[in-house]
């Protein structure tokens, strides 16, 4: 009879620990669903939100404005690279001499004497774009410092067999030159070609840039013409005021 009890005794406190369990579940079931009620209508909706941010462009809208102005880029530097033999090439002119000409104060004109006269000197400046392909071993100045120039020499005097490879073989018109070894410098890779027209050079002496020294092994060169005076006229005519307004303002 002992034993019944025992059981039933227990059978009792199996129910009743059930029963808390269900109770806990039934209040954690209930704290969640007020927990989901509360974040739903306290919390902005996604409308609220997107009126309150600036609204973002259409991917394929600005997709096609930056295919836009690549396309717009590519194709002012193929016009740039077309025809570069030719003397005349609007686009070309007016980037090589917009350093040239200025907002100028003297209202005189130059006689055709002084005009002619300044024309000779200034030529060079307003010669077209020429472009080269070359090779070239470069001695830069960040490693060698002011040893650029001796590395240089060393190698012109080592047999070819011996020397190292050279840089890949590379083709740029002036603007481009300029641009990474430092104005001025295409004028330097100009003369060397001018002065050697039967032959090209290769290799030449050390050439110095702002980055180091070169020597360059020429492949091919086409040089830049030099247009007519009367083609540069106006630009030439501001230029000479320019400098002439500048060599008075110095006298004074």
């Amino acid at each position: 009879m002992k034993s019944l009890n025992d059981k039933h005794k227990r059978l009792s406190d199996s129910v009743k620990t059930l029963s808390r369990q269900h109770l806990m579940i039934l209040v954690m079931l209930a704290l969640s669903a007020l927990c989901f009620y509360w974040i739903k209508y306290n919390q902005p909706s996604s409308k609220m939100w997107d009126e309150k941010t600036i609204p973002l462009a259409n991917t394929e809208e600005l997709q096609l404005a930056i295919d836009a102005k690549l396309l717009n880029k590519t194709d002012i530097d193929q016009k740039l690279s077309n025809n570069i033999d030719d003397i005349i090439d609007d686009r070309a002119m007016q980037i090589k001499i917009s350093g040239l000409t200025k907002n100028i104060t003297l209202s005189r004109k130059p006689t055709n004497e002084e005009l002619n006269e300044f024309y000779q000197q200034q030529k060079e400046n307003y010669r077209q774009l020429s472009t080269f392909t070359f090779t070239q071993y470069l001695f830069s100045n960040n490693r060698y410092g002011s040893q650029a120039i001796n590395a240089a020499q060393q190698i012109l005097e080592k047999p070819s067999a011996a020397r190292p490879k050279p840089l890949a073989e590379i083709t740029l018109d002036t603007l481009e030159i300029n641009r990474l070894y430092g104005t001025g410098f295409s004028r330097k890779l100009e003369t060397l070609v001018i002065q050697n027209e039967k032959k090209l050079p290769c290799w030449t002496p050390p050439v110095t840039s702002k980055v180091g020294a070169h020597l360059i092994c020429f492949k091919q060169v086409v040089i830049g013409a030099i247009p007519k005076l009367e083609a540069i006229k106006p630009q030439l005519i501001n230029h000479w005021r320019y400098e002439t307004a500048k060599k008075q303002s110095a006298s004074q």
